[in-house]
């Protein structure tokens, strides 16, 4: 029974020594990547990153494959981006930002930031020849 009870003591005395600790400010600030396509013309990629709730579209062309920003959405406001894809000659890059693309219902809108006027969920373009991201949203 003495050495089951040092067993005991000596797993939760090590248990203790190598456990890592986190905070969730820690977890928050981890960057992931979603959405990886390839351009069907040439040696490139491209895929949405998450970078502490910043949600933006980078692209790398090779052979270098230089990781290049091409959206600056540069808050944290839940929209999503998805649907990530090139065109099919190569020169955009084309995908759907805003929504609940996790969800069940993939077109209501998110509103993380409790804004009076609802965001939109909204098809953009990057033209890949001069990197201009536009939504293809109207105004009125």
């Amino acid at each position: 029974m003495k050495n089951l009870l040092q067993f005991f003591l000596f797993l939760l005395v090590s248990h203790s020594i190598f456990s890592q600790s986190f905070t969730m400010e820690q977890v928050g600030k981890f960057s992931f990547p979603s959405e990886l396509v390839a351009s069907p013309t040439e040696e490139a990629i491209a895929w949405a990153m998450n970078e502490q709730g910043k949600r933006n579209v980078y692209w790398a062309k090779g052979p270098e494959f230089i990781p290049e920003k091409l959206t600056a959405f540069n808050e944290d406001d839940g929209q999503e981006i998805s649907s990530l894809q090139f065109s099919p000659d190569g020169e955009y890059l084309v995908f759907v930002r805003g929504g609940d693309h996790g969800g069940g219902n993939a077109s209501s809108t998110v509103n993380a930031q409790n804004l009076p006027q609802l965001p939109k969920v909204e098809i953009w373009k990057v033209n890949l020849e001069s990197k201009k991201a536009r939504s293809n949203h109207r105004r009125r």
